[in-house]
């Protein structure tokens, strides 16, 4: 998207409690100016993250701390345990002020735990400066996301009116497999900090593994690589994903901390273009519109990768 540890409150929420970037980066450092903002893609999609700027090739774009992280496992992903410390990791996000980054941030999540969406003049003052809240390295630079964009977006997200225990999990369930970044093989001390037995925790089906989500990082949406032969030509400049991310220390920073993601520029991308990266999944779950399958000549590339 490692250690057992999961970030504490201020390792997550307290960028200036971070470590400070090295004099020299392997690579390109982050510059002192706002390298990312937040756009809106469609009402369909929702969200993206956007280049503030032109980002150079191999550019180190950003480095994030995580803003939750529970237990995941994709081919068991139902398991009673594992959905149980998404939910509560979520619950615990929304503590201490955070609720109307969180629930801002993931509007679709907090309608289907009953959070209805902020309005607008509320949403903007959030969008334009809390979502780079756990930015260690690299600059925020705000939102571009318009009045009628938002509510075009939320108009269509119907907050569940009293939703049950078992409607939360589903949601958070649903929605750590397709925003989560799985970090490190389990069962880890994250299952300790949250509601479950430590019977339960020792029960966690093998290959389990931490999965983290970021108010920045998450919101970056999927492209499809393209096939090696070639057979489709993009029809509007190069194609597929842009970026690459690394999660904890690395050959693109050692001195990153274990959970935090790393952002990285595969190609040169021009200001207003989206940041893009391959989720690697064949079965996304989701109607792909991603600008590989788009402008391709052929209309689409998932059904033929």
């Amino acid at each position: 998207m490692a250690t057992s540890e999961p970030p504490t409150s201020a390792e997550a929420f307290d960028a200036s409690k971070m470590s400070k970037a090295p004099s020299k980066f392997l690579r390109n450092a982050p510059q002192d100016t706002p390298a990312v903002r937040v756009g809106f893609v469609n009402a369909a999609v929702g969200y993206g993250l956007f280049a503030a700027r032109d980002l150079r090739k191999d550019e180190f774009i950003f480095h994030e701390a995580p803003l939750l992280t529970a237990l995941f496992n994709e081919k068991f992903s139902s398991d009673k345990n594992l959905v149980q410390s998404q939910h509560a990791a979520y619950r615990n996000a929304l503590v201490d002020g955070n609720r109307d980054v969180v629930t801002l941030a993931f509007p679709r999540l907090a309608a289907r735990n009953g959070f209805a969406p902020l309005p607008f003049d509320d949403a903007h003052t959030v969008l334009e400066t809390a979502l780079g809240k756990n930015l260690v390295h690299g600059q925020f630079g705000g939102s571009t996301v318009t009045r009628e964009q938002y509510e075009a977006y939320t108009s269509k997200l119907d907050a569940t009116a009293a939703p049950s225990e078992d409607d939360c999990r589903r949601a958070c369930l649903d929605f750590f497999k397709h925003y989560a970044f799985e970090v490190n093989k389990g069962p880890t001390a994250a299952a300790a900090v949250l509601p479950i037995t430590a019977a339960a925790a020792a029960a966690v089906v093998p290959a389990t593994r931490d999965a983290c989500i970021y108010l920045l990082g998450s919101l970056i949406n999927h492209c499809c690589t393209p096939p090696s032969h070639g057979f489709a030509f993009g029809r509007g400049g190069e194609m597929g994903p842009n970026c690459e991310w690394r999660i904890g220390p690395s050959g693109l920073a050692q001195f990153i901390r274990p959970k935090h993601i790393c952002v990285q520029a595969k190609r040169d991308i021009k200001k207003g273009e989206q940041l893009t990266w391959d989720y690697g999944k064949r079965f996304k779950g989701f109607v792909c519109e991603c600008s590989t399958c788009r402008d391709s000549f052929m209309g689409y590339y998932c059904g033929v990768l």
